[in-house]
């Protein structure tokens, strides 16, 4: 008896063979991947850095979505950074106002940032 199907499935077998995994990329100087990072959440060398910068940068980013220092400033020392950020908090300020058409705003923090100029531009 003849079976209908014999020559259909001829060839499918390839198909469920297991593909042999591809080979993943190692860093030329320490010999890492990306799967040894994800695995024990440390870079191999400072090499390792620029190898797998995109995927390093995706995987943080998922961890630590902001990519701002938020946290204490000494006091001492850190003048400067905190005028720099006050200077830039105010220029986001005046966007906004400007965009938000309120003027009287707008002209206050302008004062103010020209003001802080000159002190700012020393940085």
């Amino acid at each position: 008896m003849y079976d209908l199907f014999s020559d259909f499935f001829d060839g499918f077998d390839i198909f469920m063979q297991p593909t042999p995994a591809k080979e993943e990329k190692k860093c030329p100087v320490c010999g890492h991947t990306y799967s040894d990072f994800i695995n024990t959440g440390k870079i191999g060398c400072g090499e390792c850095y620029s190898i797998f910068r995109i995927p390093i940068k995706q995987t943080l980013a998922k961890i630590h979505p902001n990519t701002v220092h938020t946290g204490k400033i000494p006091s001492e020392s850190g003048k400067k950074l905190k005028m720099k950020r006050k200077y830039d908090s105010l220029k986001a300020e005046l966007s906004a106002a400007v965009k938000n058409e309120d003027y009287e705003k707008a002209a206050k923090l302008h004062k103010e940032i020209r003001s802080m100029e000159n002190e700012v531009k020393g940085l």
